[in-house]
């Protein structure tokens, strides 16, 4: 580390091997009218002995935010994200001082967004750190064991202010899930994917009960595998009973057209969202679910363990894992209901054609490409959502696509479609791509999958989607209505979630109980 403090050094050199005998980390300061015009900022990041004993390796994020009130490290908006800064580091000590200085964040490639530190304008922020040392979870804010600090009111005028003291007391704990009468959860341990990685790696889903299973002992039911989308996880269930209205009424009392179980799944995986497609990256992910999570699932209730009463649905980044599954496993789900899925077609990848584009930041125009929008107007650019994921490492959305579509580097991280600092399209990545892409793989094997797909696709995006995911939705109907693939490709008014309402809903329900009675003739549907 190249600190500039001739009189921290002494603090912060690491010894060779162990850790120090621990000292006290500087105070908060605020500068004098004396001295403010010559005081240099720094923020002194630390964590003490009592919360951990042992170094720490991974990223030291800090955040800052202009909002009084909550936590900067949970404040993040992808439409307009706040400041932040990143430094690594290999052996951190308890009570070593880490020190982020102006002069570290000044390079291109610094860790530093949406600019350098000294460039920021000048006025009260609010700063929190946070020491991301997880490993099993994508968002370091869920991470067991990631140490952060409570949010400081600081001073920033340029290069200069004052010394702050950031000390990461506070433990993101290990979460706790609590079963209730309508919501029960599965975790098994994955042979596949503890072989992959090398450690233990678990497969969590929730089950919410159907109408009826206590009382009707004798009785088997459906099954409808939800996936949510980037940044869902399972517990999402015990919500559901929470929301009450008139799903959960319906849900409740046996009025829903479908009665069964809904098993949400946990796509959370170190990288991102693992949409279940095997990946060099994230492993075996879509075969564990297949060989090892549902089935275990099926052992635990009483669910008909049949193609013909299992079903798999989601949205977004769940949308397109419903249609990767369907697609891929045709043969193990009677159909699948996926709404306004992540790009179906990567000639149309969002605002680009990875196959033909040179470049994912600028239109051949030399125009920002934008990657949201609102109806009428684009709200983020691929440059901007890039360069703020470069910062915050490993585990936002477009990280996401890489480790599950790209090979992996010989030192073991996903290969970039698109420089994360420049935006160039690396086409051998873009090239590996194509066996993720969804109407290209229907398209080139719809020999064999076309008769084991019949009446099973059903994919709804909106007219205006908020991350132009439309377009591709477009063009895998162009293909399917070539075939008689016997289900269905809408695009309805709205954007990315706009037409998902409860009047959407009720329909996806009544269509799954009909495919439900279609394949079980004298199945009883819910009037």
């Amino acid at each position: 580390m190249n600190f500039r403090l001739s009189w921290l050094l002494p603090l912060l050199l690491l010894p060779l091997a162990g850790c120090r005998t621990p000292s006290s980390p500087p105070a908060a300061t605020t500068p004098s009218p004396t001295n403010a015009a010559s005081t240099p900022l720094r923020l002194v990041v630390s964590f003490p002995q009592a919360v951990r004993s042992t170094p720490v390796q991974g990223r030291v994020l800090l955040f800052l935010s202009r909002t009084a009130g909550g936590e900067p490290r949970t404040q993040m908006d992808w439409f307009d994200p706040d400041p932040v800064f990143a430094l690594e580091v290999n052996s951190l000590c308890p009570d070593d001082l880490l020190v982020f200085l102006p002069d570290k964040f000044k390079k291109p490639d610094a860790l530093a967004f949406p600019k350098p530190l000294g460039q920021l304008p000048p006025g009260t922020y609010y700063a929190q750190a946070l020491i991301d040392v997880d490993q099993t979870r994508r968002d370091f804010n869920q991470g067991p064991g990631n140490l952060y600090s409570r949010p400081l009111r600081v001073e920033l005028k340029g290069d200069l202010g004052a010394t702050y003291a950031l000390i990461a007391d506070q433990i993101v704990p290990e979460p706790e899930y609590v079963e209730t009468e309508w919501v029960k959860f599965v975790k098994v341990r994955s042979s596949l994917l503890s072989q992959f990685s090398g450690r233990d790696v678990f497969l969590q889903a929730s089950v919410l009960l159907p109408f009826g299973y206590a009382s009707e002992p004798e009785r088997h039911y459906p099954a409808l595998y939800t996936i949510p989308g980037f940044g869902g996880r399972h517990d999402s269930a015990l919500q559901v009973p929470k929301r009450k209205g008139e799903h959960w009424s319906d849900w409740s009392t046996g009025k829903k057209p479908f009665r069964g179980f809904e098993i949400i799944l946990d796509p959370d995986v170190p990288l991102g969202h693992s949409v279940w497609a095997n990946s060099a990256n994230n492993g075996p992910v879509g075969d564990a679910l297949i060989q090892e999570l549902i089935p275990a699932i099926e052992q635990c209730f009483r669910i008909i363990p049949e193609a013909r009463a299992r079903f798999v649905g989601g949205h977004s980044s769940g949308g397109w894992s419903s249609l990767w599954l369907q697609v891929n496993y045709p043969e193990t789900f009677g159909g699948c209901w996926s709404t306004a899925p992540d790009p179906v077609d990567f000639r149309s990848f969002q605002t680009m054609n990875i196959y033909a584009d040179l470049n994912g930041f600028w239109t051949p125009e030399g125009q920002p490409r934008p990657v949201a929008r609102t109806r009428y107007e684009p709200r983020l650019t691929f440059v901007r959502m890039n360069h703020w994921e470069y910062v915050l490492g490993y585990g936002g959305q477009l990280d996401s696509f890489d480790a599950v579509f790209s090979p992996r580097t010989a030192e073991g991280h996903p290969q970039r479609l698109m420089n994360k600092l420049t935006g160039v399209i690396d086409p051998a990545v873009a090239e590996y791509w194509k066996r993720y892409d969804i109407r290209l793989l229907l398209q080139n094997h719809w020999g064999e999958l076309g008769p084991k797909l019949k009446g099973k696709l059903h994919v709804i995006a909106g007219a205006w989607d908020t991350f132009y995911l439309e377009p591709a939705v477009e063009r895998l109907k162009a293909f399917l209505d070539t075939t008689d693939h016997g289900g269905y490709v809408e695009i309805l008014p709205g954007d990315h979630g706009s037409f998902y309402d409860a009047e959407f809903k009720a329909r996806i329900y009544r269509e799954i109980a009909e495919q439900v009675a279609k394949a079980s003739p004298g199945a009883k549907v819910t009037p």
